[in-house]
C-alpha cells in the first residue's frame, strides 16, 4: 500500500524518471495492445449490435420515414406553386373593387354533351344566391345556377343557355353574346349601329346595362370577325380547361 501510495504521489507529480518509464513500457506494448483491440473488434461489435439492435432499428425506421416525407413534400412543391397561382388569379380582381364577393375551390367538373357545370365548394351558407356573376381575373367564367348550403353548381359562360349583354368600350360597339357548347366561342348578335365599329381583337366587356345581372366592365372575351360568313364571336378571357378556384360576385338580384 506504501509503495502504491508513494507510485501515485510520483505520477501525479510527473517525476522525471516515472514518466519515462511509462512512456516506455507504453511503446513496447503498444503491438501487443492493437493486436488485443483488432481481436476483439468484432466481438464488441456484436455485442453493442444486439444490445441496441432494437434501439438501431426503431431510429432507422424514423429517418426512413422522415426522409420519405421530405420526399414527398419535395415531390408536391411545383403544384403548391401552381394552386397558389391559381389561387391569385381567382381572387386578383382589379375590374371590380367594393363589390363583396366569396373565392371557392372547383370540386366538380361535369360534361354531358354541350353541357359544362362545375362545382365548388361555397354555398348559401357563404351568402351565394342563384344568378350571381361568377369570375376570375382574367374575366367572366359564368353565373351560378344552383345553390346548396356549402354547393354551388356554375354554368359557364359557353353554355348554350348563357348570354350576356357586352361592349366595346372603346369603339362604343355593343350586343350579345350567347353560349354555343363546351370549347366554342361565344356567338355575339351586335346592334345594327354597331355592325362596323367591331373589328377583330376589339375586347369586350359585360355592358352593365339596366337590368343586367352583371356588373358593367368584367372582361368577357376578345372579337373575331368573320366577314365572309358575317359572323362575330368572342374568344372568353378565362381558361375553362384550367379553373382550380372561382370567385362569386355578391351581387343582389
Amino acid at each position: 500500500m506504501i509503495t502504491a501510495v508513494a507510485l501515485m504521489t510520483l505520477d501525479s507529480r510527473q517525476f522525471g524518471p516515472f514518466q519515462s518509464a511509462r512512456r516506455y513500457m507504453l511503446t513496447v506494448s503498444q503491438p501487443l495492445r492493437d493486436g488485443v483491440a483488432w481481436a476483439a473488434g468484432p466481438a464488441v461489435d456484436a455485442w453493442n449490435g444486439a444490445v441496441h439492435y432494437d434501439t438501431l432499428r426503431t431510429e432507422n425506421d424514423e429517418l426512413r420515414s422522415r426522409v420519405a416525407d421530405l420526399e414527398g413534400q419535395v415531390d408536391r412543391l411545383p403544384d403548391a406553386e401552381v394552386e397558389l397561382q391559381d389561387l391569385l388569379l381567382a381572387t386578383d380582381l382589379p375590374f371590380v373593387e367594393d363589390i363583396p364577393r366569396v373565392t371557392g375551390r372547383v370540386v366538380a367538373d361535369r360534361r354531358t354533351g354541350l353541357e359544362r357545370i362545375v362545382e365548388i365548394d361555397r354555398g348559401s351558407d357563404d351568402g351565394i344566391t342563384e344568378g350571381m356573376p361568377v369570375v376570375t381575373g382574367r374575366g367572366l367564367a359564368g353565373r351560378v345556377m344552383m345553390v346548396t348550403g356549402d354547393r354551388s353548381a356554375i354554368r359557364l359562360i359557353t353554355d348554350p343557355r348563357f348570354s350576356v349583354g357586352v361592349t366595346d368600350p372603346v369603339t362604343g360597339a355593343f350586343g350579345l353574346a350567347a353560349g354555343s357548347g363546351s370549347g366554342r366561342p361565344l356567338v355575339v348578335d351586335l346592334a345594327e349601329a354597331s355592325l362596323d365599329l367591331a373589328q377583330t381583337g376589339d375586347r369586350f366587356r359585360t355592358s352593365g346595362f339596366d337590368r343586367s345581372r352583371y356588373p358593367g366592365g368584367i372582361p368577357v372575351g376578345s372579337m373575331v370577325v368573320d366577314i365572309e360568313r358575317d359572323r362575330r364571336t368572342l374568344k372568353p378571357f378565362v381558361d375553362l380547361n384550367r379553373m382550380t378556384f372561382l370567385t362569386v360576385l355578391l351581387v343582389p338580384e
